[in-house]
């Protein structure tokens, strides 16, 4: 594992992360499913190695609701960490 990836600030809007076998970071936030949208309404778990991400989308069914994410963000963490069990792609270098 590398120390970098545990003690570096996270992205801003990342409200979630998950430190893959290879030492990359799985990182998720809520963002925008299209350009034309003015306010978050999908969360994205996106590998910072292999760059494989999964959307899934906010739902306003009442039996589902808390802010439009939370079943979402749920989804998302399932899928990251899954993703970062089996990911062995390391950390893009930043220079």
């Amino acid at each position: 594992m590398t120390t970098q990836t545990k003690t570096t600030t996270w992205p801003e809007g990342v409200i979630a992360r998950y430190l893959t076998v290879g030492g990359a970071a799985v990182d998720i936030a809520h963002d925008t499913l299209y350009l034309s949208d003015v306010e978050p309404n999908v969360s994205t778990a996106r590998c910072g190695g292999c760059e494989k991400y999964r959307n899934q989308e906010w739902e306003a069914r009442a039996d589902r609701y808390s802010n439009g994410s939370s079943w979402a963000d749920s989804d998302a963490r399932h899928w990251a960490q899954e993703h970062a069990e089996k990911c062995r792609a390391m950390p893009k270098p930043t220079a």
